[in-house]
């Protein structure tokens, strides 16, 4: 009996090494404790081991995908985006089954709102918060206080323009 638990918990043992709390996002003492946004492929390599789904775009980013978790849709639970060039991260996106209020991470007085106006009428709201580091989290879909969101996007500001760029844009004009 001890042989089989031995054996079912090796063959377990890959799948609990993928969930690396690392990738979750969480506050530390009303701090963003989750990615600087310095760390490389390697590193991530390392900490989450390999994507699910790796895919190249543009001309200087690779994207990877990964499933952590039991999950009844087909997103991926992260995706993560660095620079072919340096191989460096500059962005990673938690994307959850089910909608979650994230105020923790957005204190009021941190945090701005902003709205995308397209074509027919449609608007979109992100709700955004200015970190250390020259880094953006960024809740998708949620304008204040009590909104709840499926998406949270952490990103280098200086990379913003190439994703959103009308936040970009926004984010440039004067109060």
């Amino acid at each position: 009996m001890k042989v089989f638990w031995a054996g079912a918990l090796l063959c377990a043992a890959p799948l609990f090494s993928q969930i690396d709390p690392a990738a979750e996002p969480k506050t530390e003492k009303g701090k963003l404790a989750w990615f600087l946004l310095t760390e490389t492929r390697d590193a991530v390599l390392r900490t989450m081991g390999p994507p699910a789904l790796s895919a190249e775009f543009g001309q200087d980013f690779v994207g990877w995908q990964y499933r952590i978790g039991e999950r009844e849709d087909e997103e991926p639970s992260h995706y993560l985006v660095f620079r072919k060039s340096d191989g460096r991260l500059i962005s990673a996106t938690r994307n959850y089954e089910s909608e979650r209020e994230v105020d923790r991470f957005f204190p009021a007085a941190e945090a701005t709102s902003h709205q995308f106006k397209g074509e027919l009428n449609v608007h979109y709201t992100v709700r955004v918060r200015k970190l250390e580091g020259g880094r953006l989290l960024l809740a998708m879909g949620a304008a204040r206080t009590g909104d709840s969101t499926r998406q949270l996007v952490l990103i280098r500001a200086s990379e913003l323009q190439h994703f959103y760029p009308w936040l970009a844009e926004q984010l440039r004009r004067p109060k």
